[in-house]
């Protein structure tokens, strides 16, 4: 099993599975692979020269963003984030936890995509997949960018 396999079914699965979002877990299953697959190949949690951290690399200000206009709104989808937050965080979020936990890191990166206007794009389907990510989760003035490379990485989330 290759990491990327891996990363897909013991820890994004099982996340997307709690968080028990409306919408095609599949589908969201294989975004979150692909958002994890380009922003750093699950290969670092700490972004070159920059703040974002987590394999899925959320600036800090992001994360306290979805935490003070969107999750503390929502209880018990908040009390499931909270779930991942490692134990010496005593249930505050703290970005820091993006670094420690794999499972809190991509729990508020589908949060992250949640809250956005984009639509959950089709599973199996690597360019709206990579779309999506620019649109909903990259954005317009993020680096990413919609080419043959990226929607590789996402085709490659999708087929492990």
């Amino acid at each position: 099993m290759t990491l990327l396999a891996d990363i897909k079914r013991r820890i994004i699965a099982p996340v997307v599975l709690d968080l028990a979002l409306p919408g095609d877990d599949a589908a969201r299953v294989q975004l979150h692979a692909g958002i994890g697959n380009v922003e750093t190949g699950f290969r670092a949690k700490l972004q070159a020269g920059g703040p974002a951290l987590g394999f899925w690399q959320m600036e800090p200000a992001t994360h306290d963003d979805c935490w003070h206009n969107w999750l503390w709104a929502r209880p018990a989808l908040a009390q499931v984030v909270l779930g991942y937050l490692p134990a010496r965080f005593k249930g505050v979020p703290n970005v820091g936890a993006m670094i420690e936990s794999d499972s809190y890191a991509v729990a508020m990166s589908v949060i992250r995509f949640r809250r956005s206007p984009v639509a959950l794009p089709p599973r199996n389907d690597a360019g709206a997949q990579c779309t999506a990510w620019k649109a909903g989760y990259n954005s317009a003035l993020g680096a990413g960018e919609i080419d043959g490379a990226r929607i590789a990485l996402f085709q490659e989330a999708i087929d492990a």
